[in-house]
This record gives structure tokens, sequence and C-alpha cells, in this order.
């Protein structure tokens, strides 16, 4: 059911359009992290990013950013890279990156992203079914990491949105 489900969504979003029972989250230009999100009993989200470049996704201990484990970097240099970093007290010390062209945003439309953390890894990759396509790891040196939110920024140019929890009722994403 839930693989139907997905290839339901694919085809609506192909078509331009979504389902949601959650607010379409619009974050401006070079804000800091907001919207932080409890995923403590989680392991992965899918999360539907419009935008040109610069979308943020943050893994963090708890509900503020000094506690930042992970940050994820979807459409960096013009939209070229994609990037995970680690931190560890607040301090950058690990990152991985990818020019994949799948795993870029769409400015005309929301794009689908699975982002997971399990043990000491975090992955993303492209499109609505959490196993399939290319993904990007980054794997922490640490015994255990243990990421309990999810905050959202953009980059220092452009805004981003979000979109989350889809469900049944149309939501107009033309603005």
């Amino acid at each position: 059911m839930a693989v139907q489900w997905c290839a339901l969504m694919l085809f609506l979003s192909s078509c331009g359009l979504y389902l949601s029972n959650s607010e379409i989250i619009y974050i401006p230009a070079a804000s800091p992290f907001i919207e932080f999100r409890n995923v403590e009993k989680r392991e992965s989200e899918l999360v539907w990013i419009k935008g040109d470049r610069g979308a943020v996704v943050g893994l963090f201990e708890f509900a503020n950013t000094s506690s930042l484990i992970f940050e994820v970097l979807i459409g960096a240099f013009d939209n070229t890279k994609m990037y995970i970093k680690e931190f560890k007290r607040g301090n950058y010390v690990k990152k991985v990156e990818t020019g994949n062209r799948l795993l870029r945003l769409d400015p005309g439309q929301f794009a689908p992203f699975w982002i997971k953390w399990l043990d000491t890894s975090v992955y993303i990759r492209p499109g609505t079914v959490n196993n399939l396509g290319p993904q990007l790891q980054l794997t922490s040196e640490e015994d255990t990491v243990s990421v309990r939110y999810m905050a959202f920024r953009s980059g220092p140019h452009l805004p981003v949105q979000f979109m989350f929890d889809l469900s049944c009722r149309k939501v107009d994403i033309t603005y």
C-alpha cells in the first residue's frame, strides 16, 4: 500500500498537484533555523522542497541551534552540489558532498527528498521511495548520535519552501 501511495504522489507531483494536511513552510533568505519538529520516535522524514538553491535541513539533539548534529544542504553552489555536514559541540568536523543531478532543487515545483538518520549515519536521497535511487551518506565517528529534532533554514540568497505530512487535502502551491 505504501508503494502505491508513493507512486500516486509521484504522479500527482509530476502533474503539478500536491496533497497535504500540513502548511507549506516559507523560509525567507538568510534565515536562521526555524520550525523545530520533534522527530524523536522516527528514523526518517519525507521532505518536499521548492526553491532555486540553498535549502538546509538541520538534525538536532535538542530544540535549539547549539545542539546541531548534522546539516543537510541541498542546492549549494547555484544548485550544483549537496552536502551533509557533521557538527560537534557547535563546531564543524566533517563533510561529504555530491554533484549528482538528481539531488538538486527545482524552482518550479516541490521535489521530494528522504532524509534518514539511523545509528550514527545520516542519508538523503531524492524521490518518495526510501530505498531507491542515489543517496548521499555521512557516518559519524561518535559512538551514539541522538537526533530528536529537525529544523529548517534557507541559504544566504534566496527563500525556500518546505512541505510535509502528505495526505488528503489539496494545497495551492503557486505562491
